[in-house]
C-alpha cells in the first residue's frame, strides 16, 4: 500500500513540472547524434599574381648600340701582287656590302705594307712610309685625297675604299721588299696609336678589331713568332679574345710555283733543301719538296681566332685562295662573318627574369619600337650563367637613328631567388 502511494506521488510531481515548462508538454525523444565524416578541404596552390615588369633601361651605356668595327689591311706590295691587288679592287663592294649595308656598323678602314729588314730594302726604299704606317686616303684617280690615313662611316663612300686598298707593287729592282715581313710591321701599327702618333685615331676601345692579310708570301718576321703575334692583338684589345678576327687570302701549297712568291717555290736559293747543290751553276731537283704555302701565317690567324673551332674549321673559314676562281664569293663570305661578329651584342640584367606558369621565360627584348624574337639565329637567347641577354649578330634589325634597346621582363622576388 505503501508502495502504491509513492508512485502516486511520483507521478503527480512529474505532471506538475510537465505543466510549468514553456515547451510543448508532449515529451520529445530525440536520437542521439550521429557525427558526419570529417571531410578536409582540398585548396589549389595559391595563384601568383601577375608580376610586375620592369624595363631595364635606366640609361645603361651598355643599351646604346653603336658597334665599330676596325679592319685592317696587311698588304703585300712585291712585284708579283699586281693581279692579285687588282683582283681585290674589283670584288672589295662584295668584301663592304654587309658592314656598308648595315647603317649602325660604325667602321674604319685602313691599310699598311708589308715589310722588309734588309739593309737593302731601308736603303732603297723611296716611298714616305715607316714601318706600320696607315697609308694616305686615295681617290679614284689614285691620289691622295687628304692627309687622313683611314676611310670612316661618315664618308660613305665604297670606291674611296677600293682606291686605298688599291696601294700598287714596287718591283725588286726599285727598291720592293724581297722578305716579305707581315707581323713586324702589324706589331709597329697597333703601337703607333697614341695621341698625335701616326695611326692615331684609328684604332678604337670597344671595336671589333679585324685584320685581313692579302699576300701570296710567308712572313719573313725574325722579332717575333705567330702565336706571339696573336696574343700581342689579344692584349691590345685588353685580354678580350673574342674582339679579335683574323682572316687571309693567302697561296696555298699545292697551288702552282706561278702563283707564289719567290720564298715559297722551288728554288734553290730559297729552298735549298730541294735540290742536289754538288752543281752551283745547275743544280737539280732531287723530287723531295711537292709545294710550299704559308705555315707561319696559317699558325697565326689559328692561334688569333682560337676560340672559333678546331685548325680545320678556322682555316676552312677565315682562309681563302688567293687565286679561287670564286674569290670575289669567297671574300662575301669573309665580310658577311665580320658583320655578324661586329653585330653581336651581349646585354646584362640588374635581376633575373621569372618564367611563366609554361615555363615561358617573361622577357622581351626591343631595338626602338622593333621587337626582336627569342631565337638563337636572328634573335636572342638568356644566359642564365652571366644573367644576360646575347643578341646574335644576324638580327635583321630596323635601323633608326639613335634608337636603344630595351628589357622588359618580370623579375624574381627575393623569396623566388633563394
Amino acid at each position: 500500500m505503501r508502495s502504491l502511494v509513492v508512485i502516486c506521488i511520483y507521478m503527480s510531481a512529474l505532471m506538475l513540472v510537465a505543466a510549468c515548462s514553456p515547451e510543448s508538454a508532449t515529451l520529445k525523444v530525440e536520437r542521439p547524434l550521429v557525427q558526419p565524416e570529417v571531410q578536409i578541404p582540398q585548396y589549389e596552390k595559391p595563384i601568383i599574381k601577375p608580376a610586375e615588369w620592369i624595363t631595364e633601361d635606366g640609361g645603361q651605356s651598355q643599351l646604346d648600340f653603336n658597334p665599330q668595327v676596325d679592319i685592317l689591311f696587311v698588304t703585300d706590295n712585291s712585284d708579283s701582287m699586281k693581279s692579285a691587288q687588282e683582283n681585290l679592287v674589283r670584288n672589295i663592294d662584295k668584301f663592304t656590302a654587309g658592314v656598308l649595308k648595315n647603317r649602325m656598323i660604325d667602321y674604319h678602314v685602313g691599310v699598311i705594307s708589308v715589310w722588309d729588314s734588309s739593309d737593302r730594302y731601308i736603303q732603297m726604299k723611296k716611298d714616305q712610309y715607316q714601318i706600320g704606317d696607315l697609308r694616305f686616303i686615295k681617290n679614284s684617280q689614285g691620289q691622295s685625297a687628304s692627309n687622313r690615313r683611314f676611310v670612316a662611316k661618315s664618308d660613305n663612300n665604297s670606291k674611296l675604299i677600293a682606291s686605298t686598298l688599291n696601294i700598287g707593287v714596287t718591283p725588286y729592282a726599285q727598291g720592293g721588299p724581297e722578305f716579305e715581313e707581315l707581323f713586324s710591321p702589324l706589331a709597329a701599327a697597333i703601337e703607333k696609336t697614341g695621341r698625335g702618333a701616326t695611326n692615331e685615331g684609328f684604332f678604337r676601345q670597344d671595336a671589333q678589331l679585324v685584320v685581313v692579310l692579302l699576300t701570296d708570301a710567308d712572313d719573313s718576321s725574325k722579332s717575333i713568332n705567330p702565336e706571339e703575334m696573336a696574343q700581342k692583338l689579344i692584349d691590345f684589345k685588353g685580354g678580350r679574345a673574342e674582339k679579335v678576327s683574323v682572316y687571309g687570302v693567302l697561296v696555298r701549297p699545292q697551288d702552282s710555283d706561278d702563283y707564289k712568291d719567290w720564298d715559297l717555290r722551288i728554288h734553290p736559293k730559297y729552298h735549298p733543301e730541294c735540290f742536289d747543290m754538288t752543281s752551283q751553276k745547275n743544280p737539280k731537283n732531287n723530287g723531295k719538296c711537292t709545294g710550299f704555302g704559308p705555315d707561319r701565317l696559317e699558325k697565326f690567324i689559328v692561334a688569333a681566332n682560337q676560340n672559333e673551332g678546331t685548325p680545320d674549321q678556322i682555316r676552312a673559314k677565315h682562309i681563302m685562295s688567293i687565286v679561287s676562281p670564286k674569290f670575289g664569293d669567297d671574300l662575301a663570305k669573309i665580310g658577311s662573318d665580320i658583320t655578324v661578329k661586329t653585330l653581336a651584342k651581349e646585354i646584362f640584367l640588374s635581376q633575373r627574369p621569372r618564367t611563366d606558369k609554361n615555363g615561358q621565360l617573361m622577357v622581351r627584348v626591343r631595338y626602338g619600337k622593333q621587337v626582336i624574337p627569342q631565337k638563337a639565329k636572328g634573335g636572342w637567347l638568356y644566359n642564365p650563367e652571366n644573367n644576360s641577354i646575347e643578341l646574335s649578330g644576324d638580327i635583321d634589325y630596323e635601323y633608326v637613328e639613335g634608337a636603344r634597346f630595351s628589357v622588359d621582363l618580370a623579375p624574381l622576388t627575393l623569396k623566388q631567388q633563394q
